[in-house]
């Protein structure tokens, strides 16, 4: 696995010319190789940038493909309702999937802790007066974009420990990571922890200087409960609670997320979240608007239950709707539990639409 050297690296070494320029091109409208090469100036029989150039013009087409309009809807397609009750409970176990969920769980702890020893990294940073509101900070480039990340655990399992996996990886391609610890259920409610996300965020900006990254460009991430969670904090920032603003947030990464959490109410699941009818819905973004919200990637693995494919579609298909900028596609070969590798392997989709995402935000300097 090779990652680049730089943020800006070299496109055509013929011709010195560099991925900056070529993207630059590509936002003013030169949208094919011929056009591309003319206003480059790359000569015709030039082999070298060929394939980096359409690579670049590729992504730049995915991300701005255009959609299909869709009827304004406010509220989910609700199939889980004409399910069995045993019917119900498997699809929304993800680990009904694999052979063993443990697999999974032994190598976020284990990757995670690898990351922990090789790494410098600030440890424990209280992002509020509060007991356990702490999060985990590690540095790459100066001024470069952060992304932070929530993780999963249907809000019941999991921690900052078990959860910076994608940190050598993140730090490799110029990425500054923070990954967050909120309180788990039985303690908290889901709506405290969103809270506590959004906290630990706007705190963050706050540090952006002293810790050394871009405060205009602030990405979430999240995978399982911890999409879900992205997604209340930019519903969150949009109405400018918890110390959050509307321009706050640059992006979100959002995998295998839970938008609609009403079909877990009568689930074990349940059991230590205490969700009624009313607060599911309540703390649903999937019902509510989600106008004004920055661009959103959605990502699932082709190796889960057809209602965790359908949130993110669902979800998806609502944030068209509102006029948001979003991506969402299945990733082969994947779980829900091992798509959370694919933020850093540079040759997963996942991985080349964040680093579109990033790129998006560079142009807009």
């Amino acid at each position: 696995m090779t990652y680049p050297s730089g943020d800006n690296p070299i496109i055509c070494t013929c011709f010195d010319i560099h991925q900056n320029a070529v993207e630059a091109a590509i936002t003013q409208g030169h949208d094919d190789f011929r056009k591309l090469r003319e206003v480059l100036g790359v000569a015709g029989d030039c082999g070298n940038c060929h394939r980096p150039i359409n690579k670049l013009l590729k992504a730049h087409r995915i991300m701005n493909a255009p959609t299909k309009e869709t009827p304004l809807r406010r509220r989910f397609p609700m199939p889980w309702q004409h399910m069995s009750a045993a019917k119900l409970e498997q699809e929304y176990s993800p680990s009904s999937c694999v052979d063993d969920i443990m697999v999974y769980l032994n190598d976020y702890t284990n990757y995670s802790k690898k990351a922990q020893n090789n790494l410098s990294y600030q440890s424990n940073l209280a992002y509020s007066d509060t007991m356990g509101e702490v999060l985990d900070y590690f540095p790459a480039a100066t001024g470069g974009p952060l992304v932070v990340y929530i993780h999963g655990g249907y809000w019941q399992k999991l921690s900052k420990d078990d959860s910076c996996l994608m940190a050598p990886g993140a730090l490799e391609q110029g990425i500054n990571l923070a990954v967050i610890d909120y309180t788990l259920a039985p303690e908290a409610t889901i709506n405290h922890m969103i809270a506590q996300c959004c906290r630990a965020i706007a705190w963050l900006i706050t540090q952006s200087q002293k810790l050394g990254f871009d405060c205009s460009k602030v990405i979430i991430a999240g995978s399982s409960a911890g999409g879900h969670l992205c997604a209340s904090v930019l519903q969150a920032a949009q109405q400018s609670l918890h110390g959050l603003s509307p321009q706050a947030i640059s992006g979100a990464v959002l995998l295998s997320g839970v938008y609609d959490l009403r079909p877990l109410v009568n689930t074990y699941i349940n059991e230590p979240l205490n969700l009624t009818t009313q607060s599911a819905t309540e703390l649903s973004p999937g019902l509510y608007s989600n106008q004004g919200l920055p661009p959103c990637i959605l990502a699932y693995g082709s190796n889960e239950t057809q209602e965790f494919k359908r949130q993110s579609e669902e979800y998806h298909q609502q944030l068209l709707s509102d006029g948001v900028k979003s991506q969402c596609f299945e990733v082969a070969g994947r779980n829900h539990f091992d798509i959370v590798f694919d933020l850093a392997i540079k040759s997963a989709s996942v991985n080349q639409h964040l680093h579109y995402l990033i790129t998006q935000l560079n142009t807009q300097d």
